[in-house]
């Protein structure tokens, strides 16, 4: 079942429990100091007072008493602060403000734009929306292997099974290169136990570190799970808790739809399949779809109308050969 538990990082939330843990720390390092140098407490004292008596001064107007080294005093004074902790053994920036992101503060914001922080506290997000949260450690470019495949001729094919899989995995690799400026769309194809899911997960592992937006679903999944329940179904509380996933489908930059063919064939799945690949090519957003079943089959089974987009916009990743799941090692 399509993960529903999974609750959305509030990101507002989780940056305020941030600031007050590093704003507790900061006042436990202030008390360690006020303790252990009380002379440290006097100089900052002295410095409030000399503000202060500058402030005064100003409200008051009275030029003639303004101070001419005002500054001068206070840089004096902020000197000997540094020294006295350093002459301690603490760093120069021990009692400094204390944050997670020294970009924004911890506010998770910077000149109105959203922070770098942020993203990567979204990219904890998808990981865990996309299901892959664990698989990705396991199965990314880092882990995959030819050795499995064969490196014999393999029936009428040109290249043999290992040759093709290493186009394919090249091909992958320059797809997550170009992704940026070229959002193109993937086939997969191929009989079972050849590496389509696995060569998948790594396109999404490295598009989801570079900060994209990855969402992975098995074909039941999609149309069972999310689709099936999210349209059909009549309850409030299932349409809120589905939104965020049916929302993605449509908006996130790569949908990964695994085993296509594997799902109960309606004529509901069939124009959904439709809806999403055409919605997806409308809008310019990548679409990555892996089957067992080989093209004649795909055209017979999901009409002309499916695969004619497909045809257009889509770039083959045929792989073939013998199952590698029982040859051991990686993939």
């Amino acid at each position: 079942m399509i993960i529903r538990d999974l609750e959305k990082i509030d990101s507002r939330d989780y940056l305020s429990r941030i600031r007050l843990k590093n704003e507790n720390e900061h006042k436990k390092r202030l008390e360690e100091i006020y303790e252990k140098l009380p002379e440290y407490k006097e100089l900052e004292d002295s410095i409030s007072t000399i503000a202060f008596n500058e402030v005064r001064k100003r409200l008051n107007k009275n030029k003639q008493d303004y101070s001419t080294d005002y500054e001068t005093k206070i840089s004096d004074i902020s000197a000997k602060k540094i020294k006295l902790l350093t002459d301690h053994g603490y760093a120069a920036d021990y009692l400094d403000p204390i944050y997670d992101c020294p970009i924004c503060q911890d506010w998770g914001e910077i000149d109105g734009k959203v922070c770098s922080c942020v993203m990567k506290l979204r990219i904890q997000e998808l990981y865990q929306k996309s299901n892959l949260f664990s698989t990705l450690e396991k199965e990314n470019f880092e882990t995959f292997s030819l050795e499995p495949y064969s490196q014999t001729k393999y029936e009428d094919r040109d290249l043999t099974p290992y040759e093709n899989a290493e186009r394919q995995y090249n091909k992958a690799k320059k797809f997550v290169e170009n992704f940026e400026t070229n959002h193109g769309n993937i086939l997969m194809y191929g009989e079972t136990g050849l590496g389509k899911t696995f060569l998948s997960n790594c396109i999404a592992k490295a598009l989801l570190d570079k900060g994209h937006t990855v969402l992975y679903l098995s074909s039941n999944e999609l149309f069972e799970d999310v689709l099936s329940n999210y349209i059909m179904s009549g309850s409030h509380t299932d349409k809120s808790a589905l939104e965020p996933i049916y929302e993605y489908i449509y908006t996130s930059d790569l949908l990964i739809i695994d085993d296509l063919g594997s799902e109960v064939l309606s004529s509901f799945v069939k124009s959904q399949l439709f809806e999403i690949i055409n919605k997806r090519i409308i809008t310019n957003r990548s679409t990555l779809i892996t089957t067992n079943l080989s093209l004649e089959v795909l055209q017979d089974r999901y009409t002309e109308r499916v695969m004619s987009r497909i045809a257009d916009k889509y770039i083959l990743y045929p792989l073939y050969g013998d199952d590698i799941r029982y040859h051991g090692g990686k993939r």
